[in-house]
């Protein structure tokens, strides 16, 4: 069966792809889903409207991103943990605290799925990204302090 993709599908089809797919799998998978219709004809020369709409929307959104990526490049957040006596910390920061921080200092909401970062653990300065698509990303820093110990 033919379907046209509204949808980018990994390892099946991106969006505006003409695909021949099983009958069971385009009724039961990508028209629930949404992610593709059958390609009747109207279908088929509405596509170029689809295809200018899509590329606007793409526009609008990378944009947007790249305002969010301007107001993170180059931020320095400090974040106080505890910790242990040789800098490793008691668990750790995760992608959604960085997340949370990072909305709070420049005033952007976050996407913790976003950030790109393993667990940090360790008490000094690391290197975060955010990659809001594959163009546009944002570098910043993050300095882990240790918390006073009160005595």
């Amino acid at each position: 069966m033919e379907v046209l993709m509204i949808n980018n599908v990994p390892r099946v089809g991106v969006k505006g792809e003409l695909k021949n797919v099983a009958e069971g799998f385009a009724r039961n998978f990508l028209f629930p889903r949404h992610f593709a219709i059958p390609a009747t004809e109207g279908a088929k020369k509405h596509l170029k409207l689809m295809k200018t709409s899509w590329e606007k929307q793409a526009m609008r959104e990378k944009q947007a991103y790249l305002d969010m990526a301007g107001k993170i490049e180059g931020l320095v957040l400090k974040i106080t943990r505890k910790s242990g006596d040789k800098g490793r910390l008691f668990g750790s920061v995760t992608s959604a605290e960085l997340a949370s921080e990072i909305s709070k200092a420049a005033k952007v909401d976050i996407d913790k799925k976003l950030v790109v970062a393993d667990h940090i653990k360790e008490l000094g300065e690391h290197s975060v990204t955010i990659r809001f698509t594959g163009e546009v990303k944002a570098h910043l820093k993050v300095v882990i302090v240790a918390e006073e110990k009160k005595e």
